[in-house]
């Protein structure tokens, strides 16, 4: 293991030993046995110590995206724009963190979302600040820096969603369908398998709805939800 000084390379940042810096919580149980799962992670203060050790001159940028509203005078109304760091997708949210490590950049898009990895509706500050906290280490990580915690090799199949879950959402997809008057299921299982393919604790890849676990239903919602936002907007022109 080299010396957190010296690893100006993507593989010595993956060699670094950083067992001092891990931490485990417990996330939850296993349904069948309600044996407690285990997860270990890298903590976000841990994560910039490290950074700012291999490159002094490292950057963690939070990107802010433009939010309109509408305020009414007394005798017209003013369009407002303000910055904040996240942005609405469907009825979830998203932001975006880069970490730049001796001028190269790597960025993280990550979901706003709850301790069960749902999707957040109304988030809170705390919500916003726990998510752009995630997305840093999940950059770091891209950089080569606990790399590791997210190849699978510590973390318990995730569930597939129950009989009731699957009917759920195959009412919801049938209702996009007929709204839309076209066959969603290819767009929405290429988005499953997009996010699952950059984080293998989603899952495996998908074919079918039957084949989801709770956290792809859960980006299974957002992609519902901004098919129909989408064709509503277009059909309002």
């Amino acid at each position: 293991m080299g010396k957190i000084s010296e690893a100006e390379t993507f593989e010595l940042r993956t060699q670094l030993d950083l067992s001092n810096d891990i931490k485990v919580k417990e996330g939850g149980k296993k349904k069948e046995t309600g044996e407690i799962i285990y997860l270990s992670y890298l903590s976000w203060a841990s994560g910039h110590k490290v950074m700012k050790l291999i490159d002094p001159d490292s950057e963690l940028i939070e990107h802010e995206f433009d939010h309109h509203s509408v305020i009414s005078g007394q005798h017209q109304d003013f369009l407002v724009t303000e910055k904040k760091p996240y942005r609405q997708v469907g009825d979830g949210y998203m932001v975006k963190v880069s970490v730049v490590l001796f001028g190269k950049i790597e960025t993280e898009n990550f979901p706003v979302t709850n301790y069960r990895n749902q999707p957040v509706v109304k988030p809170s500050p705390t919500d916003i600040n726990n998510a752009l906290k995630r997305a840093f280490v999940k950059a770091l990580a891209k950089h080569g820096i606990a790399l590791y915690l997210y190849e699978g090799e510590d973390l318990p199949e995730p569930i597939k969603i129950d009989p009731k879950q699957l009917e759920i959402s195959e009412k919801l997809l049938a209702s996009l369908n007929e709204k839309t008057g076209t066959d969603n299921l290819k767009s929405i299982v290429a988005t499953i398998n997009k996010y699952t393919e950059n984080d293998p604790r989603y899952g495996k890849k998908i074919k079918t709805l039957a084949e989801m676990t709770y956290d792809q239903q859960a980006i299974f919602k957002i992609a519902v939800n901004k098919l129909t936002d989408d064709f509503e907007k277009q059909n309002k022109k």
